[in-house]
This record gives structure tokens, sequence and C-alpha cells, in this order.
């Protein structure tokens, strides 16, 4: 290795090791803040539904249902998001080069070794999850570990030790677990709308403000979950790419990985819009349709080279 190779390094950790730190601490500072901010919204929706219905207490059902999930999530929800994935976790025997790839990176970034999944999905992708570097896990897809080389699944290793190590798991995880609390609260709400109501008080169901009540319910809750979703910044994508190449000084690799996500035909088996930002590149739906543009998670794939080409 050149002295100049050298250099390059030290002056690329000391640019992007300062963003990891800051990064981290505002990861946990947008989580928490998630946890607040839809506590108090879902708990304002059962509010209202209260004072139509006259039923104040249904705030406090509200409230509980928002602390009850957040405190799953930040428990379960790693173990939620392998499930639904259909990963299963596997041995150092049964995939031993894999095993090996996550403990040297996990050693270098100066983490512990997170648990090992597989998915039999045949789509390449990955993700990481879990709430905290001692409690983390990593999932292949089945088909990732087809098509690429041990460059390229290094990159992407590396790519999920940094999310690992840059606190965006939790972050990640808590999305996941609120987009489903926003799920729940919308078919509740059309429950409530449809077949509810104050039986006392004897009002038409199909009156102007169950509709209005209605509308309000079915176009609040997928803005609301896709601004959960819209919660991590792509800028995330890009640092964990940044710190990749400081774990494996290969920049190609993970170049050459991304590539081969992006443009892999075939779909998920387990597309889910609570969990798509988990994922390395976005999964792809039914006929090859890549989960992109306005409302992804992830950056274009041409960004992303370009600004690992630019390191």
């Amino acid at each position: 290795m050149t002295l100049r190779v050298i250099l390059g390094m030290v002056f690329l950790y000391f640019q992007i090791m300062p963003s990891v730190y800051s990064q981290q601490s505002k990861n946990v500072r947008q989580t928490w803040f998630l946890v607040l901010l839809f506590a108090g919204l879902i708990s304002l929706i059962f509010y209202i539904f209260g004072i139509i219905y006259d039923r104040p207490g249904l705030a406090f059902i509200g409230l509980a249902i928002s602390l009850s999930q957040a405190v799953i999530g930040y428990f379960a929800g790693g173990s939620l998001a392998i499930a639904s994935a259909g990963g299963k976790e596997v041995s150092y025997e049964e995939a031993p080069q894999i095993h090996e790839m996550v403990e040297n990176l996990s050693r270098i970034a100066g983490i512990p070794k997170p648990k090992i999944f597989i998915s039999p999905d045949p789509s390449a992708n990955a993700f990481a999850c879990g709430r905290d570097p001692k409690n983390a896990n990593i999932c292949f897809n089945q088909g990732i570990l087809n098509i690429l080389d041990k460059n390229e699944l290094e990159g992407v290793t590396a790519h999920e030790i940094s999310h690992i190590k840059n606190r965006d798991i939790l972050l990640q995880t808590m999305v996941m677990v609120m987009a489903g609390i926003v799920s729940f609260v919308a078919d509740q709400g059309l429950r409530m709308t449809l077949w509810g109501g104050n039986k006392d008080s004897g009002d038409d169901k199909k009156s102007p403000i169950w509709a209005i009540v209605y509308i309000a319910v079915i176009v609040l809750a997928p803005i609301v979950s896709t601004l959960i979703t819209l919660a991590l910044s792509r800028q995330r994508e890009y640092l964990a790419d940044a710190t990749a190449v400081t774990l494996t000084r290969y920049p190609n690799g993970l170049i050459s990985a991304l590539q081969k996500l992006y443009n892999n035909p075939i779909p998920s088996e387990h597309l889910s819009s609570a969990t798509n930002h988990f994922y390395i590149a976005p999964p792809k739906a039914q006929f090859g349709q890549q989960i992109s543009g306005l409302f992804s998670t992830h950056p274009k794939i041409e960004d992303r080279v370009k600004a690992l080409r630019e390191m």
C-alpha cells in the first residue's frame, strides 16, 4: 500500500467519523421524537373519535396502544423484522464464510458480532435490524448470495455493519412499528365509522359528519405512514456507504454490488411498506417494478455510485 493511499484513507477516516458520531446521536434523538410524536398523534385521533362518539376515554386507549407498541418494537422489533422477511438463523457450520466475513468486519468496526440470518427470498437484498449493536441482526436474502462475489458481498456486509455502528437500526425498527400502528388506527377508524357510533344519541351514521370522519381517516393514515417512512433521511444510506468503505477499503466492491442489486429483476416475496426501508436496495414488486422515486427511502443508484466514486 503506497503512502498516498494510506494518507488518503486517514483523511477519509477523519472526514467520515465525526459525521458518524453526529449521526448516531441524531438517530437516537429522532427515534424518541418519533415515538412521542406518534403517541400524541394517535391519542389525538382516538380523542377526536371519542368526542364524536361521546367516549372521551378512547384517548387513553390510543395512548396505551401507541406506547405499548413502542415498547414491543424496542424489545422485539428486530425479531419481528426477521420474521416478516422469513429469515432463519444460521450457524457457523452452515455458513462459515459469511460468519467469518461478518466477524472480521464487526471487529474492524468495533462492535459485537451480530446474529446472522438467511431468508429463502430469491430477490437480491439484505438488511440489518435490532435496537443496538449488542442486540443486532443481519439478514441476507438467498438471492443476494447467489449473484454476488466475495468482494461485493463484503461491501454489502460492511454497509449493514455500518447501519449497526451508526445506530440506524433502532430508528429503522421503530419506524416499522409506528407504520404498523398507523395501519391499525386507520383500520379501527374505518370500523368505527361504518359500524360504531353513539347508540344513545341516535345520530345518523350516514350523515355528513361520518363521511368527513371516514375521509379524514383514510387520507390521514397513508400520509402519516409515508411521513414516518420518509423520516429516515436518505443521507443515512450515503453515510452507511461511506462508512462501509472505511471498513473494506475497497469502494469498487460496494459499487458493483449496488449496481447488481438495483438492476436485479427478481421481485421480493416479502414486500411490505413497513419494512422496505430496512433493505440496502429498494425491494421490487411484481413484474420487477422497483419501489423508487418520490416515495423511496433510498437514493438513486446513480447518486450512490457517484458519491462512492468521488470518495
